[in-house]
């Protein structure tokens, strides 16, 4: 049976209007998501085995349009209301894993600034999570040294 549930105003003004400038919207997804669910478990079952301490990794490749960052944009939503910290970057010829022209350099930017928690999930997130961490040590640093 399908439960049809009512898309608040404010979503759903939101996931028109990136729809219709052609980028996936950052909130909302699961009211659009479709034909996703083995992709998607496959992901949080990543997640699990990361929460759990392990590590994974995937390459999502594809071609243009079919999906890549709307299933990443999914994950994203789903790690960041589990507390996760994200990063994300998309490579091209000026943002790669490594090169001679900076562009290595060029990705790291970009993941710094696209830095994202639940509470700064447009990125930015930086400074907030500097400052949590000093928050963190501060009083162990304080007991230690006396």
């Amino acid at each position: 049976m399908n439960e049809h549930k009512k898309v608040p105003k404010r979503i759903a003004q939101t996931v028109l209007n990136s729809l219709k400038g052609g980028v996936v919207p950052r909130i909302g997804l699961p009211y659009i998501t479709v034909g996703r669910k083995s992709e998607i478990e496959a992901l949080l079952h990543d997640v699990d085995i990361i929460s759990e301490g392990g590590a994974s990794f995937r390459f999502i490749v594809g071609r243009y349009g079919s999906g890549k960052s709307f299933l990443l944009q999914t994950i994203r939503n789903y790690v960041m209301d589990r507390g996760f910290i994200v990063a994300d970057a998309d490579l091209s010829p000026e943002r790669r894993l490594q090169g001679t022209k900076g562009q290595g350099l060029a990705t790291y930017r970009e993941l710094i600034s696209n830095l994202s928690t639940k509470t700064k999930p447009e990125g930015g997130a930086l400074t907030l999570v500097l400052d949590r961490w000093i928050s963190a040590v501060q009083p162990e640093a304080v007991q230690e040294s006396g």
